[in-house]
């Protein structure tokens, strides 16, 4: 079958409701084929085939699945009033809504036949949902353990994770479960006695001996008189604040991390720029826990790292600043100048030559010395005077205790069992495999788990050995692994349908599994009610689990799993690096969608609003002045922004840059695809991008203008480029602009954002562009409907969706339109609570 984009037609029942007047095609002769010929053939057949489609041989055997594909393609344009193009015979009103009748007939008899075949039944967890699933089954902390690290990447399609077509089960993969198993349940289990807590205070002579640098080097970490350290590079790939002494924490838990610490240097002599830094911004201390086995803690990032805070430290001013974080066993907190100057040494060296020859030996520029070639009184580090933190100890204190053994040991033995030989397997098994497959246990499986054990331990295996087997067995069967599978009616337990219907819902709104109370109403029978449906849904968004759903949906939906993947030039958008705005800008676009969804605002807010969502480093970025603090706030937005709504959010706009450029076709087709639910065509094979003779063209436009006299590509770029040309007013990072930059950084051509989409309607600039987005809403509201529908269901859509998305869209409409209404209509859809 041909890779297909999530079909437009499912809402044209309502746009001919909404848009036309009432038309009879009762009465029109119809000939399929003779339509075709008339009005398609032109630009689709022999000798010509626009968009790489061809419709001269099509049949009318609509049980061949590319020829049902080809009309309900040739469907979607005629809703659309994309075909015939305006320069081609149009048919009459009453003829064109005949063709639209009889092909949803024949696409509807065909895909009610095939439906049941069509549905997903099997969906296995993707990894983001396997890691919650073991957080919320084995009651494990997940900060630091990531049983999913070795796993191969779940396959994308249409920017979700979550489709059971592609999340596919490889000998490979199932290895990796097998890892991931015995390390998730060995997290859990602690029979060892309760560790002894430790409180351990490190002082500069723990951190370094280094006295003085009298060169420039990549770090700068002092030791004063055994007084206080120095910090006063930022650069993470260079020395970190760590005690070797110190080689991990005893046992999991939470510990406090105190630093004595004050700020020196923010304010300076320097100039300004060869820092790089914001003199208004408090200077900052990141504190890290990682574990010394992955890489040395004290030299450069490792994979283990894990910031549990960053810290603004006053100017001086000594004080303790105090942090309760989860530290792993074995792992130990180091420290970071979090906003320090970065790259050090070539920032340290331009300072150094500038401000402070007279103290420079003559080997000052040597790469590799350690020693002065001269002795000196005073060292370039002494009279040094930029920005640094200034550490007088840290220290750790823990781990806290509220009980023993933990609530991960307890869930699996309950309170009593402290040793492994007095457990019951039969008990633990009925304890535990219940709630890992998201049902209740067949005897037969019970039977089946305790003759393993018992076979384990015949062959002279532990018990603790044998239980953590038995355990692992389990979170490795098929009933763990899949979200929902069919039951043959002989095998299946009371409600099963239920059970499947609660793990659809807590995967779709938790990315997790059930909790108590979900797995309640389903032995009740009670979800499949309308109410319990809609109360378990609004309950389950008030909990922080949610949280899930508003991350792995917006990426799935707006792509933000893209951002990052192709990052911006480290010369040409050095604020992107220095101010570490990647998250910042995910974070927005996370927040202002819960803020809708928490809200129940319209969804009309994506497309344009008079808010956002920033801390002080991205307000600046945009250019919103008196924000202060790192903390995200909403602000309101000037009548005269650029900003409001999604298409002027960095993430967006950083997501569809290249790094080096913006692209106007990657931004409009961005739009076209997760706004307007209307992808355009992939290019012919033949065509390369920009393939036309660019000489003389210096604007993107230019070059676009000249790429649309290629008749293979004039079709669609009519629709992409106008799209990107509006979001041309911000650069590769977001950041507003009205000239294009030269390769020297200087002001060249003005931006224009002007453009003219194919309906006819002109725009100046992104602003007229939301309203012309607005006036067609309900396309919106269409393609939002059919990604958080896909999204729910873990499988793409069909053409047997469409009453589903027609009815979800009336609904929606009559109730306002509202983003928590529009989730409640798609738990409650029949194409939801079919199992």
């Amino acid at each position: 079958m041909r890779d297909s984009t999530p079909p437009i037609v499912t809402w044209f029942l309502a746009f001919i409701a909404w848009n036309c007047p009432s038309i009879d095609a009762s009465d029109v002769q119809l000939d399929p084929l003779q339509f075709l010929r008339t009005h398609c053939i032109d630009c689709h057949g022999e000798k010509k085939q626009k968009g790489d489609r061809r419709f001269d041989s099509l049949t009318l055997d609509f049980e061949d699945l590319d020829t049902a594909w080809d009309w309900e393609e040739i469907l979607d344009m005629l809703n659309l009033g994309e075909m015939p193009p305006e320069d081609e015979p149009q048919p009459g009103r009453a003829e064109k809504f005949a063709m639209i009748d009889w092909i949803t007939g024949e696409l509807e008899t065909v895909h009610t036949a095939r439906s049941e075949e069509e549905r997903t039944r099997l969906r296995r967890l993707n990894a983001f949902e396997y890691g919650n699933t073991i957080r919320d089954l084995l009651h494990v902390n997940m900060d630091s353990f990531d049983p999913t690290g070795a796993f191969p990447p779940d396959e994308e399609r249409h920017g979700f994770k979550n489709l059971g077509k592609t999340l596919v089960l490889s000998d490979h993969l199932l290895e990796k479960y097998l890892d991931a198993a015995w390390q998730s349940i060995d997290k859990a289990i602690k029979f060892e006695e309760k560790p002894v807590a430790i409180a351990d205070v490190f002082v500069p002579d723990d951190i370094t001996d280094r006295k003085f640098h009298f060169r420039h080097q990549i770090w700068f970490e002092v030791n004063v008189n055994g007084e206080y350290v120095d910090v006063g590079h930022g650069s993470r790939e260079s020395r970190r604040f760590h005690a070797d002494r110190f080689k991990g924490v005893p046992a999991d838990g939470y510990y406090t991390i105190r630093i004595d610490a004050t700020a020196v240097g923010r304010v300076n002599p320097y100039d300004p720029d060869i820092l790089g830094l914001d003199p208004h911004e408090p200077l900052k201390a990141a504190i890290i826990v990682t574990d010394p086995s992955v890489g040395n803690p004290g030299n450069r990032t490792n994979a283990s790292d894990r910031t549990v805070a960053v810290i603004p430290i006053e100017d001086d001013d000594r004080k303790t600043y105090e942090v309760r974080a989860w530290v792993d066993k074995g792992f130990v907190p180091i420290l970071v100048f979090a906003n320090g100057p970065r790259p050090f040494k070539r920032l340290f060296g331009i300072i150094a030559e500038r401000y402070h020859r007279d103290v420079l030996p003559s080997n000052w520029r040597s790469g590799t010395d350690d020693e002065p070639a001269e002795v000196l009184d005073t060292y370039l580090s002494d009279v040094y005077v930029g920005p640094r933190l200034r550490i007088y100890n840290m220290s750790i204190e823990g781990p806290e205790f509220g009980q023993w053994p933990p609530k991960s040991h307890q869930a699996l033995f309950g309170k009593e069992a402290t040793h492994p030989d007095r457990i019951d397997p039969v008990a633990v098994i009925e304890r535990f495999a219940p709630r890992a497959f998201r049902r209740p246990l067949l005897d037969s499986e019970r039977d089946r788990y305790a003759n393993f054990y018992n076979r384990l331990r015949d062959e002279g295996n532990s018990s603790l050995s044998a239980i953590k087997s038995t355990l692992s067995a389990i979170l490795t069967s098929p009933h763990f692994l899949y979200i929902e599978r069919p039951w043959e009616e002989r095998d299946a337990p009371e409600h099963a349908d239920q059970f499947n219907l609660a793990s659809r819902l807590s995967y779709f709104l938790w990315s997790s599994m059930p909790d108590d109370e979900l797995f309640s109403v389903a032995a009740r029978g009670d979800l499949a009610s309308t109410h319990e449906m809609r109360y378990q849904a609004l309950r389950m968004l008030r909990d922080p689990k949610a949280r899930g759903f508003v991350d792995q949906f917006t990426d799935s939906w707006l792509r933000l799993n893209k951002l990052g993947s192709m990052p911006p030039d480290a010369e040409k958008f050095k604020e992107y690096y220095n101010r570490d705005l990647q998250p910042l800008m995910k974070e927005e676009t996370r927040l202002f969608f819960q803020h809708i969804l928490d809200q129940n605002r319209p969804i009309d807010d994506f497309l344009n609003s008079d808010y956002t969502f920033v801390n002080r480093i991205l307000a600046h970025h945009y250019g919103i002045e008196g924000i202060a603090g790192d903390h995200f706030r909403k602000v309101a937005l000037s009548a005269d922004s650029l900003r409001g709504g999604l298409l002027s959010q960095a993430s967006i706009l950083t997501t569809t840059s290249n790094g080096v450029e913006t692209s106007p076709v990657v931004r409009g087709i961005w739009i076209l695809e997760n706004i307007l639910g209307t992808p355009p065509s992939p290019p012919p094979p033949d065509v390369e991008p920009l393939e036309p003779d660019i000489r003389g063209a210096t604007t993107i436009r230019e070059q676009l203008i000249k790429h649309r006299k290629v008749e293979t590509c004039a079709e669609c770029h009519r629709k992409i480029d106008p799209l990107g040309f509006a979001m041309e007013s911000f650069d590769p990072i977001g950041k507003e602009r009205h000239f294009y930059l030269n390769s020297e950084g200087e002001k060249s051509k003005v931006v224009d954002t002007s453009g003219m989409v194919p309906t006819g309607q002109d725009f100046q600039d992104i602003n007229e562009l939301k309203a012309i987005l607005l006036d067609r809403k309900r396309l919106f509201a269409k393609c939002l409907t059919e990604k958080m529908l896909t999204y729910a269901l873990g499988r793409e859509l069909t053409f047997v969706d469409r009453g589903a998305v027609v009815g979800i869209l009336e609904n929606l409409e009559n109730r306002g339109g509202g983003l928590k209404d529009l989730v409640e209509l798609v738990v409650t859809s029949e194409a939801f609570q079919k199992i």
